[in-house]
């Protein structure tokens, strides 16, 4: 399994129909693409900004839903309140 996620490999067309864990996965190889790309191309390929704007935007829809909870809020909240 790929830590990345080129421009080549597929990529969800509708995020919303993900579980939240998924989309924060999709969320970190796209991160971890961008840095690769500016490391060896200088700058990031569009297909990954798009779809980085997309995960950015679906994390912000899904923050503001009640229902909606992190995989990192329950693991970083707890911490942060027995500091």
């Amino acid at each position: 399994m790929s830590t990345r996620l080129t421009p080549s490999e597929d990529f969800p067309q509708d995020l919303s129909a993900l579980e939240l864990p998924e989309v924060e996965v999709l969320n970190s190889k796209i991160h971890r693409e961008l840095d690769y790309e500016y490391v060896h191309d200088g700058e990031p390929s569009m297909e990954t900004e798009i779809r980085q704007e997309e995960l950015a935007e679906e994390l912000n829809r899904r923050e503001h839903q009640p229902q909606s909870t992190s995989v990192l809020s329950d693991v970083v909240r707890p911490l942060l309140r027995s500091s």
